[in-house]
């Protein structure tokens, strides 16, 4: 692409796939990747990481699932967590056969089934040396019943310690709902709660200049007018900001410049409606 040769970018900077190469350590970033280690290393058995939209909680997920991979955590992730009881539990097997051929997704007719094949099949794994981890994405979409069924699921373990992990990624307001009366047995089992916020005015042009030079030593930059638009625009938030940059970008590739000055970011925001 033109757009690329001209600012001399590998990959686009700010594109807004979640994307562990752009995880940007922002403080409370750092410490929700720094709770998890926790959680994993102590044996914790509950933790909920909670954000607004766009604050980064997949791109967590991702950046845990890299730096993890060559330990022994057999991770279980679910991305679409508006699942049945028995879909959730056939879609944890699911996710195991994958790296495990030996498993017969077609033996499992009934719940019982599936829930008995999961607490040997995770028992056999602690007892080899693996920490069984289920990361369950867009906690707050889950079915009421569902979301028992992980109350259940949390309750797998043997004399001494919990087979199976969770961390649940959800919307701020799913806290509230787990405040209720009817889900208290869950709350109470969760023993890390960690909330990402967006950048600060601060953090916003340190992630600006890191994702530029995550991706190339490039001529662009943008003026400090440009970044305290982008922050009063996007309110702090990395997936606003993402979006900002790269309308702003443009207009510098249109107007053959590499300052972005804060008179192309006002044209982006305005194209963007924000």
């Amino acid at each position: 692409m033109e757009y690329y040769e001209f600012y001399k970018f590998k990959e686009d900077p700010f594109g807004i796939t979640p994307d562990p190469d752009f995880f940007y350590p922002s403080k409370t970033h750092m410490e929700a990747f720094e709770s998890i280690r926790y959680l994993i290393q102590k044996g914790e058995g509950f933790m909920l990481v909670t954000g607004n939209p766009g604050t980064g909680k997949t791109t967590l997920i991702r950046k845990f699932l890299r730096n993890f991979k060559e330990e022994n955590i057999l991770p279980i992730v679910i991305y679409n967590s508006s699942l049945t009881p028995e879909e959730l539990l056939k879609g944890i097997i699911e996710k195991l056969s994958k790296n495990d051929n030996q498993i017969d997704l077609n033996k499992f007719q009934s719940k019982l089934s599936m829930i008995e094949f999961l607490s040997e099949y995770l028992k056999n794994k602690k007892l080899s040396g693996y920490k069984n981890i289920l990361i369950i994405d867009e906690a707050q979409d889950m079915p009421e019943e569902t979301l028992t069924e992980i109350k259940h699921l949390s309750n797998i373990e043997t004399e001494k310690e919990k087979l199976f992990q969770i961390i649940l990624f959800a919307q701020p307001y799913f806290e509230d709902l787990l405040a209720k009366p009817k889900y208290s047995q869950i709350n109470q089992r969760i023993s890390l709660k960690v909330r990402l916020y967006p950048l600060s005015k601060e953090e916003v042009g340190e992630y600006v200049k890191f994702r530029l030079q995550t991706v190339a030593e490039t001529p662009v930059y943008f003026k400090k007018s440009a970044i305290r638009k982008i922050y009063k625009a996007s309110k702090g938030i990395p997936r606003l900001i993402n979006l900002i940059c790269s309308r702003a970008l443009m207009v510098g590739y249109i107007k053959n410049s590499y300052k972005i000055k804060k008179s192309y970011v006002k044209l982006a925001v305005k194209h963007l409606h924000l």
